[in-house]
């Protein structure tokens, strides 16, 4: 199945146990490869997060269809290199 960025933006995000995260704001993509590395999850209200973005690991995701992307539920802080996975960033 081909998902163009159009339908990656603004995708509604959920861990496999249903716990909503956010939405896709944006993603980057490793052009050596051609893959996408990461997703940017501008978060609705979590439990201490109101608005931030979190960052979502393409090794986290479990499946990506046109009406949402399930990511593994235990997306807190795993650390990549200097960058921490689903901790905000500033804006």
């Amino acid at each position: 199945m081909i998902i163009l960025s159009s339908d990656l933006t603004n995708l509604p995000v959920y861990t496999q146990g249903g716990q909503y995260l956010g939405r896709i704001d944006s993603f980057e993509v490793d052009i050596d490869t051609n893959t996408i590395t990461c997703y940017h999850i501008r978060t609705g209200l979590i439990k201490g997060l109101w608005h931030q973005q979190l960052m979502i690991n393409q090794n986290q995701v479990i499946s990506i269809s046109k009406e949402k992307m399930i990511v593994e539920d235990n997306v807190s802080r795993q650390p990549i290199g200097e960058v921490e996975l689903a901790t905000p960033i500033a804006k």
